[in-house]
């Protein structure tokens, strides 16, 4: 197994439990104590663990983005209803970006319908949602696959969106916060982000209720960047004002 391979399952332990130790990670990966310990050193430089005598922790606040298949199963409800929201700020004729991800797949998914737009995405699943819709102009944006999510990242990615000019752009996120706005665990895929958000008039934050006071590691817009947030679930209105306050629209649904 590679080495990041094992280090991304070590993040989906952590995710699950809170901590591990060295020994259970060696039995589990069945590789040596010097092996796990590298593992657990650059999860460390990464921000995401504390080490600890025999093993590590994940760090508070820290949010760990688990793997597309696993997260197209939660929250599916309150996605759904974020997405019925999202498609009623789409006009015909309008040039939409669309972050890759769950919330977002289930937009294409009400997009089926729509004609003359133009939707441009770094997110494979997305391009799967509407390939056979012949009245969508589809742009999939070029760059390194990442096989996590189904998207493409990286400069090339990155310099693509800066070529368009979008009307609007549904954007995924990791975590939200007044502190760090909007943040995620990857920093390339914050490069491409900031790159979409740059590109739009607009910006929509897709997020279900689960992502809010939550801090990945790498931060990729300020609340300031966003035109509105829509979300669903459990959310506190006293949570929601505390955004309002700060000059972010913000839609539950």
């Amino acid at each position: 197994m590679l080495s990041a391979t094992r280090r991304q399952k070590i993040k989906e332990i952590l995710m699950e439990k809170k901590s591990v130790t060295v020994t259970e990670l060696c039995n589990i990966f069945n590789v040596s104590d010097e092996t796990i310990r590298r593992d657990l050193k650059k999860l460390e430089q990464e921000g995401i663990i504390e080490k600890n005598y025999g093993g590590a922790i994940l760090k508070e606040g820290v949010s760990i983005v688990p793997p597309i298949s696993q997260r197209s199963k939660e929250f599916i409800q309150e996605k759904e209803r974020i997405a019925l929201e999202a498609i009623n700020r789409i006009k015909e004729g309008m040039v939409v970006i669309l972050d890759t991800g769950t919330t977002t797949q289930q937009i294409a998914r009400k997009l089926k319908s729509f004609q003359h737009i133009t939707v441009i995405t770094n997110g494979i699943n997305i391009v799967n949602e509407l390939i056979t819709n012949n009245s969508i102009n589809l742009f999939l944006v070029g760059g390194k696959v990442k096989n996590s999510n189904f998207s493409t990242v990286g400069p090339e990615a990155q310099k693509a969106f800066l070529q368009f000019s979008a009307d609007i752009a549904f954007i995924g996120t990791s975590g939200i916060s007044l502190e760090k706005g909007l943040t995620t665990s990857d920093v390339f895929e914050a490069e491409v982000k900031r790159a979409m958000i740059d590109s739009s008039k607009e910006v929509i934050v897709v997020a279900d209720s689960s992502k809010f006071k939550k801090n990945a590691m790498v931060s990729f817009a300020t609340l300031g960047k966003v035109t509105e947030i829509i979300t669903a679930g459990e959310i506190s209105s006293e949570l929601v004002e505390s955004f309002r306050q700060k000059g972010v629209k913000v839609t539950v649904v």
